[in-house]
């Protein structure tokens, strides 16, 4: 496809995630843990779905409803054996857990991870940024099934930053953000600490209500970018890294390092409340 934000036209590959998540469900499996083998059903619905919009396209806000599908291993698992206590923060939720909370947080996760998106370096970034946060925190506690989901997923990413970081040589697609979203918000579930969630995932909510409030308006993330690669916003501060871009003279690889370091910034944020919560003093 076409490499946007480049002063010159180019080509990049696209849908590198594929070739990920097919690792991610073998690792996971060869694992032979149950729950691990659930949540490879997840990603793999996640996959098959999500292959099928970077082929033939689905309609943005079908992709919603849609999205509901791959939770449905996981909410049956969950509701037959509870693997694990259906609390968020101090409400029980019981039953409804798996049948309204899981769910949710799948659809929202999977189809808000890559809101923010679209330069390179930045998806995987910002995606590797929190998985290292689930990975400290699944240490600190010693939760062994934080670990055993984060570590491959750290792994991958690294793996695909190498390809993805400016210029890049492949793309994520959304063959690899959906179901990267999806474990994103499950793995807080399962350790336990999914009051994180709001604070890491901020830019992608502040997002997400601007466009919804300009649903019915035509305008991208991408800017005009000139013949020394600053990109200008022509589109009037609707998105979040419209923001950015009106900060200076900002270039691809300034708004992408930008966006991963207020990612950085939540991501302390949140391991403070992680700890403040897990360790009072």
């Amino acid at each position: 496809m076409d490499d946007f934000n480049k002063p010159k036209p180019r080509k990049v590959l696209k849908g590198g995630g594929l070739v990920g998540i097919i690792v991610l469900i073998i690792v996971y499996c060869i694992q032979m843990d149950i729950l691990l083998f659930i949540i490879s059903l997840v990603l793999g619905i996640s996959l098959i779905i999500s292959l099928y919009d970077d082929l033939r396209g689905i309609k943005k806000w079908n992709k919603v409803p849609i999205m509901f599908l791959p939770s449905l291993p996981l909410a049956i698992y969950g509701l037959l054996y509870s693997p694990w206590e259906t609390k968020v923060l101090w409400i029980d939720f019981g039953w409804l857990y798996w049948v309204i909370v899981v769910p949710v947080v799948v659809m929202g996760f999977s189809n808000g991870g890559n809101i923010i998106a679209g330069y390179d370096g930045m998806e995987v970034g910002i995606y590797l940024t929190i998985s290292i946060l689930y990975m400290i925190i699944g240490l600190l506690s010693e939760q062994g099934i934080v670990i055993a989901l984060t570590a491959p997923l750290i792994g991958m990413l690294i793996a695909m930053l190498i390809y993805n970081w400016y210029p890049s040589k492949l793309l994520l697609g959304n063959v690899g953000s959906f179901p990267i979203g999806a474990m994103l918000g499950i793995i807080p579930l399962i350790g336990h600490f999914e009051y994180v969630l709001p604070v890491i995932f901020l830019p992608h909510i502040i997002e997400f209500l601007l466009q919804v409030k300009y649903r019915n308006l035509k305008y991208s993330v991408f800017g005009r970018v000139d013949e020394r690669g600053i990109i200008h916003d022509i589109y009037g501060n609707k998105s979040v890294i419209h923001w950015v871009m009106n900060l200076g003279e900002m270039t691809e690889i300034r708004i992408t390092l930008f966006m991963i370091f207020i990612e950085v910034i939540l991501c302390v944020i949140a391991f403070i409340l992680f700890m403040f919560l897990s360790y009072p003093i």
